[in-house]
């Protein structure tokens, strides 16, 4: 079988290294495995993810039909993560990238509107623009603390809501968040090291709620968003508590081991004309400097064969750095640790929430 390959890579080795993130958040593993074997360029791969999550709706229309009103939400959901994982990787097409990732917002807000009657969008001005928010409440609890969940390069909060499950279930909220350079929010706000400023923002909004906890705050963040949380950990006091999934120490003391297609996506999120200013702009989002600002406890996990950034340079370092770091370390767990989900998703969860 023929493989294609351009400047962005083998579009089949970019697909094995997301399987388990993929099954993580929510995909079928059939519906992966179907999809990974009709895929052999790039342009098979946008395809591909759009028929999956238009096959996905049509299994909602369905259920919703006939009054299956979770059945329906969930189906919404997982259509929405596919039009999410569709775009996540391929930037090429500015119209197509704009309307897949309108279709996956549209596709989660819908789907978790009809399975979690708490949810509610939030909208933020900032810098001229916004940042945005899912929000969702625990039952039963009438005044929950919130984990404030934040993507990284290319993922974005339309990725988590399988995540926040593990939260809401052990009676913490929810808010997913799309900042600058993220999801939706991207397209009129570029990525910024100083991530700070939209946490704060977002919390600003929440702060007259009586249904939040907001003295009992923590972040979590993966890949990118790892070193966000951190950041935002050393600058913003109503975070009590962190965890950084695999986050950077220097992104751009990193960039040499960074995919082709993650370069792609960070010229794109920089607004930058070429690598080489994206490079330029990457050395901004550091730890240097910052990593001891942070009180609140962290927690670190990283896998070993993370082949994105290295395990014991970023890892280690950044929790050797923190006042309060612990570090849980996976071998053999991959970038994101999602082929050992099991093993610090839920458990992360009770971390923090023990920690608030």
């Amino acid at each position: 079988m023929a493989v294609m390959t351009d400047a962005r890579g083998d579009v089949r080795a970019a697909l094995a290294t997301i399987e388990a993130r993929c099954v993580v958040r929510g995909i079928d593993l059939v519906d992966y495995k179907a999809l990974v074997d009709k895929v052999k360029t790039w342009e098979d791969y946008w395809q591909q993810w759009t028929l999956m999550g238009e096959r996905y709706l049509g299994l909602a229309d369905r259920y919703e039909a006939a009054g299956w009103r979770v059945s329906a939400g969930a189906a919404r959901v997982r259509a929405g993560v596919a039009f999410h994982f569709g775009k996540a990787l391929a930037i090429e097409d500015d119209a197509r990238y704009r309307d897949l990732t309108t279709r996956s917002v549209e596709a989660v807000a819908a789907g978790q509107k009809l399975v979690d009657p708490t949810f509610e969008r939030i909208e933020v001005p900032f810098d001229g623009h916004y940042v945005v928010g899912n929000l969702r409440r625990p039952r039963g609890v009438d005044r929950a603390p919130l984990a404030l969940l934040v993507p990284g390069t290319e993922s974005t909060k339309e990725e988590f809501p399988r995540w926040e499950d593990e939260f809401l279930a052990r009676g913490m909220a929810t808010l997913s968040m799309d900042g600058p350079g993220q999801g939706e929010v991207g397209f009129q706000l570029r990525i910024r090291h100083d991530y700070e400023h939209a946490v704060s923002a977002l919390l600003d909004t929440l702060a007259s709620r009586s249904d939040l906890e907001l003295s009992r705050v923590a972040a979590a963040g993966v890949s990118l968003g790892g070193y966000y949380a951190i950041r935002a950990a050393a600058f913003e006091p109503r975070i009590k508590a962190v965890l950084a999934n695999c986050g950077p120490w220097s992104l751009g003391e990193a960039w040499s081991k960074v995919f082709p297609i993650y370069v792609a996506k960070y010229i794109w999120n920089f607004g930058a004309s070429s690598e080489e200013e994206a490079h330029e702009r990457a050395h901004a989002l550091t730890l240097e400097g910052v990593a001891e600002r942070v009180q609140a406890p962290t927690l670190v996990v990283f896998g070993a064969a993370d082949l994105l950034f290295d395990a014991k340079r970023e890892g280690q370092r950044t929790a050797d750095a923190l006042p309060n770091g612990e570090l849980w370390m996976f071998e053999g767990g991959n970038h994101g640790v999602t082929n050992f989900a099991t093993e610090h998703l839920g458990p992360g969860a009770d971390w923090l929430l023990s920690h608030v």
